[in-house]
């Protein structure tokens, strides 16, 4: 019985010690610039992020977060909108790097499709994607999320 608690413990240090599971997505996330003529008639309503796995370690560089955007899509009749894809961009913005900020920029990115029944106007989207983020440094790591108006700022502490 002992080596079998000592077996559960061991199994459950490693594997909180080496990073989050992979992140779940409703929408496909996308790195490169496309083709998206139809963006302005996007409107977002709301957007929240929240912390999924943060076990930041020695062995472990990386959390998950999850983000929620919820807003409209504008189209004409004969075109059924949907969110096709969110284009993400990371970079860091910093004087100097003690102050430095990872920024994660969040856009959705919306698609139509051609339907004799959709009779345009608005319609409401909302979706939840999970994501993973990487510390890049010891102690505090301050992180921005943006989406439209939208920024929210979260600090993950990276432990030795």
């Amino acid at each position: 019985m002992r080596y079998f608690v000592v077996a559960v413990f061991l199994v459950s240090f490693f594997c909180g010690c080496f990073g989050p599971k992979k992140a779940k997505t409703e929408v496909k996330e996308v790195h490169k610039l496309g083709w998206w003529t139809k963006n302005p008639n996007i409107k977002i309503e709301s957007f929240t992020v929240k912390i999924v796995e943060n076990n930041l370690n020695l062995l472990n560089t990386t959390a998950k977060i999850s983000y929620t955007i919820t807003g409209t899509m504008k189209t004409n009749v004969g075109y059924e909108p949907s969110i096709g894809e969110v284009h993400v961009s990371e970079q860091y913005e910093n004087k100097d790097s003690a102050n430095m900020v990872a920024v994660h920029i969040f856009t959705p990115v919306m698609s139509t499709k051609s339907s004799k029944k959709a009779k345009g106007g608005e319609t409401k989207f909302s979706f939840t994607n999970e994501h993973t983020v990487s510390a890049y440094r010891w102690g505090q790591n301050k992180f921005r999320f943006v989406c439209g108006d939208f920024v929210t700022e979260i600090n993950l502490e990276q432990k030795k």
